[in-house]
């Protein structure tokens, strides 16, 4: 009973540490994530600029980058001439914006740089990776915010979009997923995935396993 009583206390010590620690170092994760912002955007330009001309190269020209904010060029032209615009041909372009999307890899640093006793060749590897799933993430929701932007932006643009067989419902509903629960709920779920044993020893989750499998090991001898 002793040993049980000082492992959960270790173990309650270790988790009040680690959010202490993770607390303390949130704040220089998020001022180096916007600090940095104009180059942690760059490999988002790329992807959603490929996954935009693959999808629909009729429909899409380029993507530009100007600091942290995307401006998509699209080759959708207006049918409506606006004041000032001559003989010009007005093309629609959109502006996103994929820091909204990027905040997890500042929540993943601050997790991974508060475990105690891990390498620093294994915290870099985690950090790397975990900025990798949040380019996904910025992508997946600038690609969403795009079509919203475009759904409801006259009736060229709302045309142009139901043309590729995609529906305003699903266009809202995959927005909500990628704006709502895509960039807090991931990085989360990445951090426990990458630290499960770690996990598993300070809630006990592994010990407990390991019990149940030697109890059920006796079980299957004395049957």
């Amino acid at each position: 009973m002793t040993d049980k009583n000082s492992q959960s206390d270790i173990s309650k010590s270790i988790i009040k540490q680690l959010i202490l620690q993770a607390m303390l170092y949130l704040p220089l994760c998020f001022f180096i994530w916007f600090y940095a912002s104009t180059i942690l955007v760059m490999p988002v330009k790329y992807l959603l600029q490929l996954i935009l001309t693959f999808w629909q190269p009729d429909l899409f020209n380029n993507v530009m980058q100007n600091q942290y904010l995307l401006t998509v060029e699209t080759l959708i032209f207006p049918s409506q001439s606006f004041a000032g615009q001559g003989d010009k041909l007005a093309v629609l372009d959109v502006v996103v914006n994929p820091m909204i999307y990027g905040y997890g890899i500042a929540l993943i640093s601050a997790l991974v740089l508060s475990l105690p006793k891990q390498k620093i060749n294994k915290r870099a590897l985690q950090i790397i990776f975990g900025y990798l799933v949040v380019v996904v993430i910025q992508a997946i929701g600038c690609f969403w915010e795009l079509l919203k932007h475009l759904i409801y932006a006259g009736s060229d643009a709302q045309l142009a979009i139901l043309d590729t067989g995609i529906s305003a419902n699903i266009i809202a509903l995959m927005y909500q997923l990628s704006y709502l629960i895509l960039p807090s709920v991931v990085p989360i779920a990445y951090w426990i995935i990458m630290n499960n044993n770690f996990i598993g020893e300070i809630t006990g989750l592994i010990n407990k396993s390991a019990r149940n499998f030697e109890a059920q090991q006796v079980s299957d001898k004395q049957e």
